[in-house]
């Protein structure tokens, strides 16, 4: 059983285990899967989800082909990549990362892990590897152009070096 799925308990429900809307007051099967929030939703609440102006670029996944690793995210089907899941929360995915804490973080410890407090620095995985991607060719760059400057100063030391034993050989001859 997934920890997704509840027993129904309502009439019309005729499977002992479906996954419910989690938005419903009553029992209500759902029919899609929001990747980054991890919850369950009807037919009703996933259109909702769709709207609403901060979830409307997650992705949604139907019930029915979550197995399957397929996922919608408006009107493309797209593969989703075998998630790591919260250490804190297991039954979640790790959704965002938070720059402050330097830690990823799943929705629920978006929510209720304390940070809140800086809600500025917590960003979508995607954003944060954009800015890590950045920061690691910015290093990249740096590192090459302090390579050609040490390459330089490598040629120079060699050249003294020849120097110094030609200098030595002529001292020596002369001696």
């Amino acid at each position: 059983t997934s920890p997704f799925t509840e027993p129904a308990a309502s009439a019309n429900l005729d499977t002992t285990s479906v996954p419910l809307c989690e938005e419903c007051l009553k029992d209500c099967a759902a029919v899609a899967r929001c990747v980054q929030c991890q919850a369950s939703y009807c037919e009703t609440h996933v259109q909702n989800h769709r709207i609403s102006k901060s979830t409307h670029s997650h992705t949604v996944e139907p019930i029915d082909g979550s197995a399957s690793g397929t996922a919608i995210s408006g009107n493309a089907s797209i593969a989703i990549p075998a998630s790591q899941k919260c250490p804190l929360h297991p039954s979640q995915s790790l959704t965002s990362y938070c720059t402050q804490c330097q830690e990823p973080l799943c929705m629920l410890c978006v929510k209720k892990g304390g940070h809140q407090e800086h809600p500025s620095s917590v960003l979508s995985l995607s954003e944060a590897s954009a800015l890590r991607r950045a920061a690691i060719e910015k290093l990249l760059e740096s590192t090459t152009s302090d390579a050609a400057v040490l390459n330089q100063a490598v040629e120079k030391v060699t050249a003294a070096i020849q120097s110094v034993h030609a200098h030595t050989e002529r001292v020596s001859e002369e001696v």
